[in-house]
């Protein structure tokens, strides 16, 4: 009996569990980086992070068909202002790799 309840449960949520969308970032720089995601519409701050060299996270998972902001900055320490990075992801579920520039960091958005 045990046996087959825990079968049924296990089918069942194999048909019930969605689609799982997340963020994925990893940071290719040679410094640390840190950041946050937004939400496009109403730019409301829904998780912040902090990634050290090939560090690799996952953001965001839940969220579907909502357009966000990922905002980066340098967090070494630096002795000029760094420029802060924003890009705008069509989607919640993709992977964005962080790499580093002569204006700063290069965000690609796969």
């Amino acid at each position: 009996m045990k046996t087959l309840l825990t079968s049924l449960l296990f089918f069942f949520s194999i048909f019930i569990a969605g689609p799982s969308e997340a963020v994925t970032i990893k940071n290719k720089c040679s410094y640390p980086v840190a950041g946050s995601l937004r939400y496009e519409e109403s730019n409301v701050m829904f998780a912040q992070f902090r990634l050290v060299p090939g560090q690799k996270i996952h953001l965001g998972k839940g969220i579907f068909n909502t357009k966000l902001i990922l905002r980066t900055i340098p967090d070494a320490g630096m002795d000029e202002a760094a420029p802060i990075t924003s890009t705008n992801l069509k989607t919640p579920d993709c992977y964005v790799e962080l790499k580093s520039s002569d204006e700063g960091i290069k965000v690609s958005v796969d």
